[in-house]
This record gives C-alpha cells, sequence and structure tokens, in this order.
C-alpha cells in the first residue's frame, strides 16, 4: 500500500481495516471516476444537442436557398442525450439502476446513430460511454463500504477539544 495512486487495488472486505489516508485515497480515486463520467457525460449530451440544433438550422438555409430538403435526423437522437444526462445526475449517487440505464441508453443510441450517415461520428463516443459507465459499475462495491465507513467521505479525525482551545489562545 506504499505505493497507493489514485487507482483502486483493495477488495471491499479489506476496506474496514484500513487507515484513514487510505481510506480517503479510496474515496477520491471513485470521486476521480464520477467526476470523470460526469465531464463526458456532459461533453456528449452538448455536443450532440448542438449538433442537432446546428443540422436543423443547417437545414433550414439549405432549404430556403436551394428549395430541396435535407435528410432528417431522429428526435430520437438528443432525447436520448437528454435523459442520459439527467440520469447522470442519480448516478453520480452510485445508484446501480441509473448507471444500467445510461449504459443501456448508450447502447442505444449506438444503434439509433447508425441508422444515418449524418450521426455515425457519434458511435465512438457512446461506446466510450458504455465502457465509462461500466467502470462505474463495477465500482458499486466499493462506494458501498466506503459510504458505511465512519468519517465518510472526508476519512479525517476530528481535532479533540484541548487541540481547539490551544489554537484559540495563540490567535490572541
Amino acid at each position: 500500500m506504499g505505493k497507493f495512486q489514485l487507482q483502486i487495488d483493495v477488495e471491499p472486505k479489506d476496506i474496514p481495516s484500513l487507515d484513514d489516508p487510505h481510506k480517503r485515497d479510496c474515496t477520491d480515486a471513485i470521486n476521480g471516476v464520477i467526476n470523470h463520467t460526469f465531464k463526458y457525460t456532459l461533453f456528449l449530451s452538448l455536443g450532440v444537442m448542438a449538433f442537432f440544433g446546428a443540422y436543423s438550422l443547417f437545414g433550414f438555409t439549405y432549404l430556403m436557398r436551394m428549395e430541396k430538403v435535407l435528410p432528417q435526423l431522429s428526435i430520437v437522437m438528443p432525447l436520448i442525450c437528454l435523459v442520459i444526462f439527467l440520469l447522470e445526475f442519480i448516478s453520480g449517487a452510485m445508484h446501480k439502476w441509473a448507471i444500467i440505464a445510461e449504459v443501456l441508453l448508450h447502447t442505444v443510441l449506438v444503434f439509433t446513430v447508425m441508422l444515418k450517415l449524418q450521426t455515425v461520428w457519434i458511435i465512438p463516443f457512446a461506446i466510450y460511454g458504455v465502457i465509462v459507465h461500466m467502470k462505474l459499475l463495477t465500482l458499486i462495491p466499493l462506494y458501498k463500504v466506503l459510504s458505511e465507513q465512519k468519517g465518510f467521505p472526508e476519512f479525517t479525525s476530528l481535532p479533540c477539544k484541548d487541540d481547539i482551545t490551544v489554537k484559540n489562545d495563540k490567535a490572541k
């Protein structure tokens, strides 16, 4: 455990026997994955919605100038991304059902995107979303054990009464 870096190489059954700094390291690593997943989901959702809006605007302009209609995109695609984004707030609290729902929605997004040539660029991002959320799914047992430990999420010991009064006396 001397070279414990922001990766979790601990079994859930071993967590209660760890000292507070190692528990804090585990919590920081889990929070890092949660934050990375949230940033990814924000990027994907806003990117898809921006693309959908830009494509609609371009399609309208193209219709007005050329009097031809561009192929229409499915409204399901941005709705799926909106639901994924909303579920991310729930899955950030490590609720298993929300993470599984996000994995399923990313998979549905892959198949929805395959129907139109204009949206094929989303496929790698959706597959990455499945991978990231599966990683988050594997961290649920660790998070559950850590959240039941005393001092979660900071795992810092509170100062005793004598330490607090000594510091206040020095400030005067």
